[in-house]
């Protein structure tokens, strides 16, 4: 991490003493995201809505209650340390409204809300992250802890985001005008895709993604329809419905029970590996996308964590996103039985696996209804969009508004829903763009492939060569689809 400043020992110090646990780093910032960013000066490293550490953290207490007190132990010693991290989180911060490095003002305002979020949740009587009536040890001094140590911590860091950084957030929504911008967005954008692209090839994949949805839709509609008035009819479909809490959980897990049942069309191992569905955090719903994965723990299976707020938005898109992170897509790739297991994170290949996973999933039929297969098509009219959507706002001058304007104009989201999007992108610059430009490769390759084989192209084995090698860069997945084409020939 780049020190600036004349707080530049204390912070280093600082460092030392809060994050060295067993051998692990205690960090209060946006997670993995920060990566992303090393060469960018901007605050994003520090502040994120999505991954940052007051969404990452309150999922490990929760599951550190979960375990039960004998493994509090160990949990104790390492959140101790959680105040100092949040301490170090304050200092950085001020250095960047020293160094006019602050994060955009959406962004903020989103982590603000879900640090006072988080706060109630862990005052409340029978709060999820502490024992109820503790009788163990452990138990009582993991709730002490809680209490009196980390309560008053994260209440600190919330009075300071809203009285000292909240008021000078930056008004510009890209990459702040310290960094070269092209370069700073491309390398993020590198860093999450594993392709390294041109503004104008970026654009191009999006325009022709666009372009291909927008007819894939008109095809599912009437004689005179446009795609104007269906997208119109889809958004007053989504206000018009009665669709419950219940519904959406039912719709997914429907949804996902039909995957489970006919994996064996496309692949040549089967998925035993549980997964349920699971309602996410309150605290989260409001800046949360509408779901994602959550990996097997161990004391709890595998989980489709869905975000049940505005039900009868989501319902459009509830099975669609139900294949994208369950089966075929993000669990079937996590739980498929290889030699050796897959490591690692790249966005490229898993956000773009689970993505083809939607495309699959239409030709495994299934979709339950030609309203569910509009449904994928708005999903993926949302991810092409995205591929005009992060150069406009980094590259081009876009405002937030520009953004969401775009968006209204070529989706069916609403538009609370859609500015929850934009705002996820303006936290993490190129991560949206490896759904899309993953899928498109493993597409493109696939087409390839088939044209070469013909009659010897088998759909099973080409998803084996994507699957058993596990994570690695999108460039080589692409070279491995080409030598498995040249030894079928």
């Amino acid at each position: 991490m780049k020190v600036k400043g004349s707080l530049a020992g204390f912070m280093v110090a600082l460092m030392m003493f809060c994050c060295n646990v067993h051998g692990q780093q205690l960090i209060a910032d946006s997670g993995f995201a920060a990566q992303a960013l090393r060469s960018c000066n901007t605050d994003l490293r520090h502040l994120n809505q999505v991954i940052g550490w007051q969404v990452k953290w309150p999922r490990q207490w929760q599951n550190t209650v979960v375990a039960g007190p004998e493994a509090a132990k160990e949990a104790i010693i390492s959140w101790s340390q959680a105040p100092a991290a949040i301490t170090l989180a304050i200092e950085t911060l001020r250095l960047g409204i020293s160094s006019k490095e602050t994060a955009p003002h959406a962004v903020v305002v989103r982590v603000q809300q879900q640090i006072h979020d988080l706060l109630s949740d862990l005052t409340m009587t029978n709060s999820k992250y502490t024992f109820n009536s503790p009788t163990h040890n452990n138990a009582a001094l993991w709730n002490t802890l809680i209490s009196n140590s980390i309560v008053p911590s994260v209440s600190d860091f919330n009075q300071f985001l809203k009285k000292e950084y909240l008021p000078v957030a930056s008004s510009d929504p890209s990459l702040s005008k310290v960094n070269n911008e092209a370069g700073c967005f491309l390398s993020a954008v590198s860093w999450w895709t594993t392709l390294n692209l041109s503004q104008k090839e970026i654009e191009d994949v999006g325009q022709r993604l666009l372009s291909e949805s927008r007819h894939q839709l008109l095809a599912t509609g009437q004689k005179g329809d446009t795609f104007k008035s269906m997208l119109k009819a889809l958004r007053i479909s989504t206000e018009d419905n009665n669709t419950s809490v219940n519904e959406i959980v039912s719709v997914s897990e429907m949804a996902l029970t039909r995957a489970q049942s006919k994996t064996q069309l496309s692949f040549s191992k089967q998925i035993t590996q549980k997964l349920i569905v699971s309602e996410m955090p309150k605290y989260l719903q409001d800046s949360a996308p509408a779901g994602y994965y959550a990996k097997a723990q161990e004391n709890s299976p595998a989980k489709y964590i869905i975000n049940t707020s505005r039900p009868n938005e989501r319902r459009l898109m509830a099975e669609v996103i139900a294949f994208h992170e369950g089966i075929p897509g993000h669990h079937l790739w996590v739980a498929y039985p290889r030699e050796i297991p897959s490591k690692g994170y790249n966005a490229g290949i898993l956000e773009g696996w689970a993505l083809y996973g939607e495309y699959l999933a239409d030709e495994m039929n299934l979709y339950s209804s030609t309203y569910a297969r509009q449904g994928m098509i708005a999903k993926h009219l949302w991810a092409a969009s995205r591929l005009i959507v992060e150069p406009g706002l980094q590259l081009r001058g876009w405002s937030r508004v520009d953004a969401i304007n775009f968006m209204m104009d070529n989706t069916v989201m609403s538009r609370q829903e859609i500015e929850i999007e934009v705002d996820r992108y303006i936290a993490m610059p190129g991560q949206s763009l490896s759904y899309m430009l993953g899928a498109d490769m493993i597409l493109s390759e696939r087409k390839r492939a088939r044209e070469l084989l013909g009659d010897d192209f088998n759909i099973a084995a080409f998803h084996d060569v994507i699957l058993e090698a596990g994570v690695r860069p999108l460039s080589e997945v692409r070279d491995d689809i080409r030598l498995w084409v040249q030894l079928v020939k």
